[in-house]
């Protein structure tokens, strides 16, 4: 499967980019180590390969509700109820997983009476789900925006940050016409210029900068690199579901956010005070995180996990079974 690997430029072009997804290819050179004309022709490449991407969803500052749901499926039903569900817009992401559940899906709808109606109605006509259980998140503590690969130094990483400022809120509301306008642009490119979402949207371009800095700003749009995880460096990814005493939920989980190998932590309702992504670089390490854990986090009690076998569709993006990105 693994017929490709990142060079070190190519690690270092997509820390870059996990720091500062939309920066000028000309800002991002010396950081990198390449001309600028070098960058762009190689991102070309990998974003062609399906090997990296940048993202695009709805974010906190929106109002949206997210969920995880762990759903047990009929063998035979798996590939047409993954199909299925894959075609939904509230369906973000879906893990195809080995341990206590089938599936991990990760829903995100406008408000709760969505995410209602879409886990008692429309859940119930996919033929092959045998159970499933909802899991209605309080909290995104912290998700994949800030993990990173640690291909360039902390000095390299300041440097970048202090040459492209983070998007400021400019404006006190952005109409929702012009932000649908914007959530609908940046999907299709998250790179795209002030120029051309100023075109399309038929806004002058000062007005279109403030808009988008303002809604990048109040994380109601969010955009991040993403790469195709077993040609990452971390091609090991398990769910982790966590019980902890709710006087000790917001001390675990801003200690878990700290951890390298963490891409998600987020508080629920339901089995778990908490839901947790990791990314691994070996099998064998999920041991010596749970190690750790248990040393580092004594209140913390790891009640099931999960390994996932496939990601079928990940933050909106059909992936290929190798993990790449679906390109055309």
């Amino acid at each position: 499967m693994q017929d490709i690997d990142f060079d070190e430029r190519d690690l270092r072009l997509l820390h870059a980019l996990q720091v500062r997804p939309r920066a000028p290819w000309a800002t991002l050179a010396p950081a990198v180590g390449a001309d600028p004309v070098t960058l762009a022709r190689r991102w070309e490449q990998l974003q062609e390969q399906g090997l990296a991407w940048i993202g695009c969803y709805q974010g906190a500052g929106r109002g949206v509700v997210t969920a995880f749901l762990e759903i047990e499926c009929a063998p035979s039903s798996m590939a047409p109820a993954t199909e299925e569900l894959a075609n939904d817009p509230e369906v973000l992401t879906i893990d195809l997983t080995a341990g206590g559940r089938d599936m991990v899906v990760t829903l995100v709808c406008r408000n709760d009476a969505e995410l209602s109606r879409y886990v008692l109605d429309r859940l119930s006509t996919v033929e092959g789900i045998r159970s499933m259980r909802t899991h209605r998140s309080i909290q995104v503590v912290a998700d994949a925006q800030v993990w990173r690969l640690r291909s360039l130094n902390a000095g390299e990483v300041n440097a970048l940050e202090r040459a492209v400022a983070p998007p400021k809120e400019l404006l006190s509301r952005v109409p929702a016409d012009i932000e649908d306008g914007l959530l609908r642009i940046l999907r299709a490119d998250a790179r795209a210029s002030v120029s051309r979402i100023s075109g399309e949207l038929g806004i002058s371009q000062a007005r279109a900068r403030s808009a988008l800095s303002t809604v990048l700003a109040q994380q109601r749009v969010v955009i991040r690199l993403e790469v195709a995880r077993p040609y990452s460096g971390w091609p090991v990814y398990v769910w982790f579901f966590m019980r902890v005493p709710a006087t000790q939920v917001g001390s675990v989980a801003g200690k878990l956010v700290g951890l390298d190998e963490v891409r998600l932590v987020t508080t629920t309702v339901g089995n778990y005070s908490l839901v947790v992504a990791v990314w691994l670089r070996r099998i064998e390490d999920i041991t010596l995180l749970e190690r750790h854990l248990g040393e580092r986090l004594p209140f913390a009690e790891i009640v099931d996990r999960s390994i996932v076998l496939r990601t079928p569709k990940h933050l909106g993006i059909r992936l290929d079974a190798s993990g790449r990105r679906i390109v055309g």
